[in-house]
């Protein structure tokens, strides 16, 4: 079992923000850690587990890490988590709110950290004169090839940024790179304030360095959009023109979805030799990762491989919650890392498609489309608040997380500390998105599938035991119990919507994906792809590691994924239903643990 008191890194969020802790949730017959509930209400299961039990299960786990590969070390969850021994729930949790000045870069194992500050030369971001003029605007990267002065102005910024000193300049694209290494690739470490929490939590002085990451949580957006916004100002400062904006890899949209011509001359300083080669004049396919064994066996020409894009892009954008879009806000009480579906779907999957520099973490911001790419992604969440009507995090208990900072250096080389508060709108940066194209997802919501023979209810397959390895071209099936709640409302609530959680341990070093699929009658599962309502969606490991070190050592990694259900079961008509059959197909990665699989409400 965990030891008396352990850290709890939220970055941010103060352990108000989470719902009232329920009652400890027991597994039944399905085997359900033991956890408390915390921003989403866990469906209660059977009679509880005893110490002994969670133990017995715990040292499962391990085994089976063991036998994948994957080190039986103490687990380190990332996006704001816990550091422990196992992951049992703590006796005690002490929160830490993370800002620049409780978080440092380490420079070790042949990567040097990127610009190197004093912290009395540090500004502060609301301090600096706001932007003025008209707004910089963001044009789709597969248009902008016809205005051959804009491309000229484009590369001449990005060359200069290459040319500069890497070792003393921070707006050299060298340093720019190295960014997002140090904060993605375990490179920054929580240190004297989290040592400092657990003295005070009777821990003794001894805690180890935290590794930080930016991914796993809902700190995955603001980060990335202050880390391309001064990229984009740097370019403007070297190129003399204020008005110049990034282009914006349009993936969602049909004739977006390649790689924008602009990005593959060779000649050109936007090039990168490392993509994968198959991959740069091929129409992007969001459902396949590296390898010809890993597609879904259902398209047969490029038509269909963009409808099933469309689909995989209405998915992630049609959440109801800020939760369910950001991930994780920084709750205290060991939860585990747990990216929102803005990041793991078409982000992970474009970072995939292009491999290469862009196909690991450690080396992405290396490959100039990255910063396209990434674009884009900014551009989902605008549209998510904007186009789409939803709210980020508000209300009791998410100050912390607007007050979450960084240091960036800016376009006149200085270190400026910016916060979550700071970029939540971006025409207050300065800075909107020109839509040339319709957005044809919004009107790509799944159907059911056809050609499937259905029963008359779900079945109910042999209980799985977790946790369980997944193990390519073997489905592991598993019935689930809905919560009461949305059973009375037919599971049509927009405040607290269903979402099926599964829980993983993976090695956060090697690529990983499986399909998640409901109510899919066993043997019939090559009938149903991203276009149908039975496909949940994927669960897909973007690797860390690459780079100049980092990445390694890192043990297991424990994630939490979620799925939204509610317009899945109004499209299937299984609102009233008790259960529902879940199907894990794997794709690839031979890494993988399956904690749990269960059905929570989620506000």
């Amino acid at each position: 079992m965990a030891s008396s008191s352990f850290i709890v890194l939220p970055f941010t969020a103060a352990a108000s923000a989470c719902l009232p802790p329920s009652k400890p949730v027991a597994r039944g017959k399905q085997g359900r850690r033991t956890r408390l509930s915390c921003h989403c209400k866990a469906t209660a299961g059977g009679a509880g587990d005893d110490d002994l039990a969670v133990s017995r299960r715990l040292d499962r786990r391990d085994v089976l890490l063991g036998l994948t590969g994957v080190g039986a070390a103490g687990a380190i969850n990332l996006g704001g988590l816990a550091l422990a021994a196992d992951d049992a729930v703590p006796a005690t949790c002490v929160t830490v709110p993370v800002t620049d000045q409780v978080i440092r870069c380490v420079s070790a194992d042949g990567f040097n950290c990127p610009g190197v500050y004093r912290p009395e030369d540090v500004v502060d971001f609301s301090a600096l004169p706001p932007p003025n003029g008209p707004l910089r605007v963001r044009r789709p990267a597969h248009l902008v090839a016809a205005d051959k002065e804009y491309v000229r102005k484009y590369e001449a910024g990005v060359r200069m940024m290459r040319d500069l000193d890497a070792s003393g300049d921070p707006r050299s694209f060298k340093s720019q790179a190295a960014i997002h290494e140090a904060y993605c690739n375990f490179h920054y470490k929580v240190t004297a304030v989290a040592a400092a929490a657990s003295r005070t939590a009777g821990g003794g002085g001894g805690t180890p360095e935290i590794d930080f990451d930016v991914h796993f949580s809902s700190i995955f957006a603001p980060w990335h959009r202050m880390y391309i916004y001064f990229f984009e100002r740097i370019i403007g400062e070297l190129i003399g023109d204020t008005t110049f904006a990034l282009p914006y890899w349009n993936w969602d949209a049909p004739d977006g979805m390649m790689l924008p011509p602009i990005f593959n001359n060779a000649s050109s300083p936007l090039y990168d030799a490392n993509r994968d080669q198959a991959h740069v004049t091929a129409v992007m396919d969001l459902n396949k990762g590296p390898g010809a064994d890993n597609e879904l066996p259902l398209c047969s020409d490029d038509a269909c491989v963009k409808e099933n894009n469309l689909s995989v892009i209405y998915r992630q954008m049609a959440v109801d919650t800020a939760l369910q879009f950001h991930g994780n806000k920084f709750c205290a009480g060991g939860t585990p890392g747990s990216p929102g579906s803005l990041e793991n779907a078409a982000h992970t999957a474009v970072h995939i498609w292009v491999g290469g520099d862009m196909g690991v973490l450690g080396t992405a911001g290396r490959d100039p489309v990255f910063y396209s790419h990434h674009a884009n992604v900014d551009r989902m969440w605008h549209l998510w608040t904007t186009t789409l009507g939803n709210q980020d995090f508000v209300g009791a208990g998410t100050g912390d997380w607007r007050d979450t900072s960084f240091v960036f250096y800016d376009e006149k080389r200085r270190p400026v500390r910016i916060s979550v508060r700071d970029v939540l709108d971006a025409g207050r940066l300065g800075y909107t998105y020109e839509e040339r194209e319709t957005l044809e997802w919004l009107d790509k919501r799944p159907k059911p599938a056809t050609g499937i023979d259905r029963p008359a209810g779900p079945s109910v397959p042999a209980a799985l035991s977790f946790p369980v390895a997944l193990k390519k071209g073997r489905k592991e099936y598993v019935t689930v119990e809905r919560p009461e709640e949305a059973r009375a409302s037919g599971g049509s609530s927009k405040k607290a919507p269903e979402v099926l959680v599964v829980d993983v341990t993976i090695d956060p070093c090697e690529y990983a994906k499986f399909d998640v699929l409901v109510n899919v009658p066993k043997g019939q599962e090559a009938r149903v792809g991203p276009q149908d309502t039975e496909f949940a969606g994927t669960f897909e490991n973007l690797p860390h590691g690459g780079g100049d070190g980092g990445g390694r050592g890192m043990g297991r990694l424990t994630l939490t994924y979620r799925f939204a259900l509610r317009e899945l079961v109004e499209d299937l008509g299984c609102g009233q239903d008790r259960r529902l059959d879940v199907t894990l197909v794997p794709r690839a990665g031979g890494m993988v643990v399956v904690d749990d699989v269960r059905v929570e409400l989620c506000n």
